[in-house]
């Protein structure tokens, strides 16, 4: 329409002065037509505070690099914190997420876990004095498990090592 209305203004007697001002608005209207050209924005971005357009996308990116190599240097003195302290424990972890197990009450003592230790070893002291861990005894112990009679054994179920026989060597010295 406004190319029109330039055309019909064209046709009719203009000065010279209207008539250029008439071709200079139709050529800038048909420049703008014709030439696309992309946004300011695009062709000069605006300076960032450190000099570089691009540099804010370097400072987002070293941001996440750094709060994920924190939380990972973080991650095991937050797990010791929460696995010892309670009351830590109980403040910041959600109930469905606690799968921590009360200790257990041990069956023995430290001192009466030492007393079973000496008896068993002064049992074993004294065996020895009676002679029950003679040459013989020994190589029997090695070939049958306690209580088992050798000699009552048809299939072999009581030796330690069933497919060895008699007069094999069992221990490779």
């Amino acid at each position: 329409m406004a190319f029109r209305a330039t055309a019909i203004r064209l046709g009719t007697k203009l000065t010279e002065a209207e008539r250029s001002a008439a071709l200079k608005e139709a050529n800038a209207r048909m420049r703008d037509y014709y030439v696309n050209r992309p946004p300011i924005e695009k062709v000069k971005p605006k300076k960032s505070k450190w000099g570089n357009p691009r540099a804010d996308e370097h400072f987002v990116q070293m941001a996440m690099v750094a709060s994920f190599v924190t939380a990972f240097l973080a991650t095991p003195f937050l797990g010791k914190k929460i696995a010892i302290d309670d009351e830590f424990r109980n403040k910041y972890v959600p109930k469905m997420y606690d799968f921590t197990l009360e200790k257990p009450v041990h069956a023995w003592t430290r001192e009466e876990l030492h007393e079973q230790f000496v008896q068993v070893q002064h049992e074993l002291h004294e065996r020895a004095i009676r002679g029950e861990f003679s040459n013989e005894k020994l190589t029997e112990m090695r070939r049958h498990f306690d209580g088992v009679d050798p000699k009552d054994d048809p299939h072999g179920w009581g030796q330690l090592h069933p497919g060895v026989d008699d007069d094999e060597d069992i221990e490779d010295d």
